[in-house]
C-alpha cells in the first residue's frame, strides 16, 4: 500500500534526484568523491524539503561498495549495489533510524552510545540517522555531546531538525551544518508535472503551479496534494479543480478582497467574504491570501517584480493600484491583519469581517491624510500664511556675488480643492522624507549610497517643486555627482513621487549650516565622507 503514496513512491534515491538543494548535494557529492567525509552531519530547514531523504542517500554513498558511487548516478538511472539495494529496501542493519521526538531519554541516547561500540555488520560503517534531533531533552543533549567529542571509529551520525535554535551551539560546532531551503515554485512544479506523466495523471500546468503555490515550499505536501487530486480519475484536472477540492479561494479573490479594501469599498468586501464563506472557504486562507496580496504589492512598490512567485495576471492586477497607496498604507493595514485572531473554518466569519472593515476604515483615515488633511493643515487660528514668492538676494562678505538667502524654514504653501492656500505640516513632510531616506538607503550610486547622502538634507515643497537643502557643501557636491547618472537620478525622483504621492521637480539648493563641515579637514578625506555618506554626522566639540 505504501508503495502507491506519492511520496514514499517518488522518494529521491541518488544525490541527483533531490529536489531544489542543489547547494547540499553539490557539496556532499564533492566530499564523497574526495573522500572527505565528516563523522557528524546536521540538517537543518522546513519539513518536507528533503532532509530524511538527503540523510538515507548520504549513508548508502557512505557504504557503497562499487566504483563511481551508486549515489553519484545521473538523474534516471538505478543501478544500485547490494548494499544500497538493502538500504533502499529498509533492510539494511547497520543503518539505524532514530525518531528523537520517541526516543527522546538519556537512556535512549546511552543505548545509542553502548551500540555504536560494536563494528558494523555488513557495511563499512554503521549510520545513525537521528530525526526531530530538537526532541531530545537536555540531559540527552548532553549524553550526546559526549557521543560527538569522541566518536567510534566507523560510525556517522546524521541529525536532523526543524528547530536549529533548540539545539545547543556544543552540538552544532561539533558537525557539519547544512541548511535546507523551501523549495521555489517553478521547481516544484517541473517535478509535479513530471510525477503525472509517468502517474499518467490527467492535470494542467496551471493546476501544478496552484498545487505548488499552496505547499508552502514543502515538496511533501505537494506530493500529497496531488494524491488527493489523483483521485479525480478521467478527468482533465485545471486549476480550478484544484481550488474547489481544497477548499481554497482563488488568488483573484485575494486581490479583489485587497484591491476592494484599498479603495475602501466596504460593502464589495463583506459580499465577497460572504460569497466564499457559503462556498466552504476558511476565512483563515482569505486573511493569508490578502496579506499575500498586500505583500506583493511592497514588492511592486521597490521594484522587485523578479523575487515574486505569483502568476503574470495577479502582478497585472495589483499593478494599477500599487500606483495609488503609499508604502505606509499598505504597512498600516498589513499590521492590522497580522495582529486580528480570525479563526479557521469560522461561520460566520465575523473576525475576518470586523477586521476587513477596520482596514477600510484605516485606509480611509490614511487617504484623508495624505490628500486633504495634510494639504489643508491650518494653524490653530485657521490663518492663511502666504509663501514669499522668491527669496531675498544679499551680498556676500566681499560685496560681488550675490547670493541666495535660504529658504526660510516654515511650510509650504499648497492650494486646497477650493483654491485657499494653506501651509503643509512640517512634521508630515519631515516624516515622509525619512521614508525616502529609508527607501534609498540600500541605492548605490557610482561611489555613495543615496539614501545616506539624503539622510541631513531639508527637503522643502514649494509648487510642484522639492528644493533639497544640503547642510555640507561637500554632502552637496557628492550628491550632484552621483544623480549625473541618469538612472540614479530617476529612481530618487521615483522614489520622492512614491512617498508624496505627486510628481515633483527635482531642485538642489544652496547650503545651510556649512561651518562645521567646512572647516573640518577630516571631512575631505575618503573614509569620512564614506562615513557620511552612509549617515553618520559630525559634531562640533564643546
Amino acid at each position: 500500500m505504501s508503495d502507491n503514496v506519492l511520496y514514499r513512491k517518488w522518494r529521491p534515491l541518488t544525490f541527483n534526484e533531490v529536489v531544489g538543494q542543489e547547494h547540499v548535494t553539490t557539496t556532499l557529492i564533492n566530499s564523497i568523491s574526495l573522500k572527505q567525509t565528516s563523522h557528524a552531519y546536521l540538517f537543518t530547514g522546513p519539513r518536507g524539503v528533503g532532509k530524511t531523504t538527503m540523510a538515507r542517500v548520504l549513508a548508502k554513498s557512505m557504504n557503497c561498495t562499487i566504483t563511481p558511487n551508486c549515489c553519484l548516478q545521473p538523474k534516471g538511472k538505478r543501478n544500485f549495489c547490494d548494499s544500497c539495494k538493502s538500504i533502499n529496501d529498509g533492510n539494511m542493519i547497520d543503518l539505524i533510524e532514530i525518531d528523537a521526538a520517541s526516543n527522546r531519554s538519556i537512556d535512549d541516547i546511552r543505548d545509542i552510545k553502548e551500540k555504536s561500540l560494536f563494528a558494523p555488520n555488513i557495511g563499512s560503517c554503521k549510520v545513525y540517522i537521528i530525526d526531530e534531533a530538537h526532541g531530545l531533552t537536555g540531559p540527552a543533549q548532553q549524553a550526546f555531546l559526549k557521543l560527538l567529542e569522541e566518536p567510534p571509529e566507523n560510525v556517522i551520525i546524521i541529525l536532523a531538525t526543524t528547530e536549529i535554535n533548540s539545539i545547543p551551539q556544543t552540538i552544532i560546532s561539533r558537525c557539519q551544518r547544512f541548511d535546507f531551503n523551501r523549495i521555489n515554485t517553478s521547481q516544484m512544479s517541473s517535478h509535479l508535472m513530471l510525477i503525472c506523466d509517468a502517474e499518467k495523471i490527467k492535470i494542467s500546468e496551471e493546476a501544478c503551479n496552484v498545487i505548488s503555490l499552496n505547499s508552502s515550499g514543502s515538496l511533501r505536501d505537494a506530493e500529497n496534494i496531488l494524491q488527493q487530486i489523483s483521485s479525480l480519475k478521467n478527468k482533465d484536472v485545471n486549476e480550478e479543480d484544484v481550488y474547489d477540492f481544497l477548499g481554497l479561494s482563488r488568488i483573484d479573490t485575494g486581490v479583489d478582497l485587497t484591491i476592494n479594501i484599498l479603495k475602501n469599498e466596504i460593502d464589495n468586501v463583506l459580499k465577497l467574504i460572504q460569497k466564499e464563506s457559503e462556498s466552504g472557504t476558511d476565512p483563515l486562507h482569505l486573511k493569508n491570501q490578502v496579506l499575500k496580496c498586500l505583500r506583493t504589492i511592497i514588492y511592486l512598490k521597490h521594484g522587485l517584480v523578479d523575487l515574486l512567485e505569483e502568476t503574470d495576471n495577479t502582478i497585472n492586477s495589483l499593478m494599477s493600484i500599487s500606483k495609488e497607496i503609499s508604502v505606509e498604507a499598505v504597512n498600516k493595514i498589513s499590521k492590522v491583519l497580522i495582529n486580528s485572531h480570525v479563526e479557521p473554518n469560522e461561520f460566520p466569519p465575523l473576525s475576518l469581517e470586523v477586521a476587513l472593515i477596520e482596514c477600510c476604515n484605516l485606509n480611509d483615515n490614511i487617504k484623508v491624510q495624505n490628500f486633504d488633511t495634510r494639504v489643508t493643515n491650518l494653524d490653530k487660528n485657521d490663518e492663511t500664511k502666504p509663501i514669499p514668492e522668491s527669496a531675498p538676494v544679499i551680498k556676500n562678505e566681499n560685496g560681488n556675488k550675490p547670493q541666495t538667502k535660504p529658504i526660510p524654514e516654515s511650510a509650504p504653501v499648497i492650494k486646497n480643492e477650493n483654491g485657499i492656500k494653506h501651509q503643509t505640516n512640517r512634521t508630515i513632510i519631515n516624516s515622509e522624507w525619512k521614508s525616502v531616506c529609508n527607501s534609498l538607503r540600500r541605492v548605490k550610486g557610482n561611489k555613495y549610497f543615496i539614501g545616506g547622502l539624503l539622510n541631513s538634507v531639508s527637503p522643502v515643497i514649494n509648487e510642484g517643486k522639492i528644493n533639497l537643502i544640503f547642510k555640507s557643501n561637500t554632502m552637496k557636491q557628492n550628491f550632484l555627482s552621483e544623480i549625473s547618472n541618469n538612472e540614479t537620478k530617476q529612481k530618487v525622483i521615483d522614489t520622492i513621487k512614491d512617498n508624496y504621492n505627486e510628481s515633483l521637480e527635482l531642485i538642489v539648493d544652496e547650503v545651510v549650516n556649512s561651518s562645521i563641515e567646512e572647516q573640518n579637514p577630516l571631512v575631505k578625506t575618503p573614509i569620512v565622507q564614506h562615513a557620511i555618506s552612509m549617515g553618520a554626522k559630525i559634531k562640533k566639540n564643546k
